[in-house]
């Protein structure tokens, strides 16, 4: 099996969105058990760094950051920055 930068880049992505939803999800707990939370620019950094999906996916599960603007529109703007970018590096590869 060839590794190739796409598989590496595959794998981080999944991993990013895997932290990611995580992550989300413990600031979630966090919130309403009103203890320390996940501080708003790692969240953020988190989604733009390969972890929007995971993110995108956890906002919606849980209802959480769906009322701040740069959640609510810049996360699925990443997303599809992200897939965006998967799809050209899947067709340029291939």
């Amino acid at each position: 099996m060839e590794i190739t930068f796409l598989k590496i880049f595959f794998i981080f992505l999944a991993v990013m969105n895997i932290s990611a939803f995580i992550v989300y999800s413990f600031d979630k707990v966090q919130a309403k058990n009103d203890r320390d939370r996940v501080p708003e620019l790692r969240l953020i950094l988190m989604a733009l760094f390969g972890g929007s999906i995971g993110a995108l996916i956890s906002m919606k599960v849980f209802n959480h950051k769906t009322r701040k603007w740069y959640f609510k529109y810049g996360v699925p703007v990443m997303a599809l920055a992200h897939f965006a970018l998967v799809v050209y590096m899947w067709a340029r590869q291939n």
